[in-house]
């Protein structure tokens, strides 16, 4: 199959396809690698419940997302081959990438300066090329970004898309949104209601609900940041102080940025959204050419990135953040580890490794990176867990009658304290699994070893 071939909605059934594997699941979807077994063409096989999509009134979300992606055409954006529909299901076959997202990317490795600078300058010409087609993204982060084999960036869940301009919209997508019915004001509604990286918000949308293009250039910002840190620059545990920090775009200007990124991440993270665009701007086309022009990107040649190789990275720097296997040394035999807990006076690791911990409020939850141990000292149990986007902020459960866990089901597992506040972790690929950890605190807890 011709993947520069326009796309349509064809008479395609379940049948017509062989299911290969499964690649991957969400909250409403799955995806297989599955081949059509007429072409042979292998392709990733998203199923989408509607069933669900109905119930949370998101329906439209999908549509959107089927006819933008449809008609878009671009090296950075996933590829929709043909997609079709079946009972109560969805189904969207698409370009297959199996080599992870960006963030998984940079758990493994140490990005140096010239990558930085490549994969920001393939990110901006993705977003001038979709605010050149009248649609704002809403949720670029390092999750959302693929890469090809060759490691290039391929922008992926055009779900919470937003036209933005009507005009500028391909004709044959605009007629097909618009026969949609849904009115501006209630998408921009759920647009603030679910977006799903907090941390991301722009301070136009947090504090007057409006959206444009300038949100995703504030998303580069945040992006440019964290390949620099690993962490984004306004993020908080508390949504209020995280809320704040957006709006009085209180950030910290950490000294591993170098002076060039640094600027051009204080253009880009501007509370003026129409300062972000640098200079003079023209709005009937878009054209980021000042953007382009920045020292940051001094020695980038933006004509052809894709044909480009990536610059060069030293897999003998892999990034020492992910773990791949349960650890129970003693501490006294890991210098690393010891080095580290040698000032919180923790004299024996019994289990270690990495979770993802849920943060947020009602409906605008999330999960991030959490490094966690159950640890002995002095002959009390702990469960300790690390937030290594708040300067490795600590927080200790003594493991006692008081605490109790279970499992939760899907890789998650509920841990609560003495005063009740409950923490819901959930397991991370190749990890430690929630079993694992479920087992153990409680075996501690029962033991009242405190």
């Amino acid at each position: 199959m011709n993947p520069d071939m326009p796309v349509h909605v064809q008479n395609l059934k379940l049948v017509d396809f062989d299911i290969i594997k499964p690649l991957g699941k969400g909250a409403y979807s799955e995806v297989f690698l599955a081949k059509n077994k007429f072409t042979g063409h292998e392709s990733a096989l998203k199923i989408v419940d509607k069933n669900f999509l109905l119930k949370e009134k998101k329906m439209h979300h999908a549509y959107i997302e089927r006819e933008v992606l449809s008609k878009l055409r671009h090296q950075g954006i996933i590829k929709l081959f043909n997609s079709f529909e079946e009972h109560d299901k969805l189904f969207y076959s698409l370009e297959v990438l199996t080599d992870g997202n960006l963030q998984e990317y940079m758990n493994r490795h140490i990005l140096n300066d010239s990558i930085i600078k490549f994969y920001v300058a393939e990110l901006l010409l993705i977003l001038e090329y979709l605010h050149q087609n009248g649609l704002v993204h809403r949720d670029v982060k390092p999750e959302n970004i693929l890469l090809t084999k060759d490691n290039h960036l391929k922008l992926i869940d055009f779900g919470t898309v937003f036209v933005y301009d009507h005009n500028k919209l391909i004709s044959e997508i605009n007629q097909k949104i618009l026969g949609l019915n849904i009115k501006s004001k209630d998408l921009l509604l759920q647009t603030i209601l679910r977006n799903p990286k907090l941390e991301y918000l722009c301070p136009e949308l947090n504090d007057y609900n409006v959206i444009g293009p300038q949100a995703d250039l504030w998303a580069l910002g945040c992006f440019n940041y964290q390949l620099y840190t690993n962490k984004t620059p306004f993020y908080s545990e508390n949504e209020f102080e995280l809320f704040n920090n957006i709006s009085q775009c209180s950030w910290s200007q950490d000294s591993s940025i170098p002076n060039d990124a640094l600027n051009l991440i204080k253009i880009l993270l501007d509370k003026d959204p129409l300062k972000r665009f640098l200079g003079e701007f023209d709005d009937s086309q878009y054209n980021y050419e000042s953007l382009k022009q920045h020292e940051f990107f001094r020695g980038i040649s933006f004509k052809q990135m894709w044909l480009q190789d990536i610059p060069f990275i030293n897999t003998t720097d892999q990034h020492k953040r992910k773990i791949s296997r349960i650890q129970t040394t003693f501490i006294e035999n890991n210098r690393a580890l010891r080095d580290k807990y040698d000032n919180q006076g923790i004299s024996q690791i019994i289990i270690q490794g990495q979770l993802d911990k849920e943060h947020g409020v009602l409906f605008m939850t999330q999960f991030s990176l959490r490094h966690a141990s159950i640890v002995c000292q002095d002959r009390i149990v702990l469960f300790i867990y690390i937030n290594p986007q708040l300067n490795n902020k600590k927080t200790v459960i003594p493991l006692n009658q008081f605490t109790s866990c279970k499992l939760l089901g899907k890789g998650k597992f509920i841990v609560a304290d003495r005063n009740k506040k409950k923490y819901i972790f959930k397991q991370r690929e190749n990890n430690v699994t929630a079993q694992q950890w479920v087992n153990l605190i409680n075996k501690y807890i029962k033991s009242n070893h405190y």
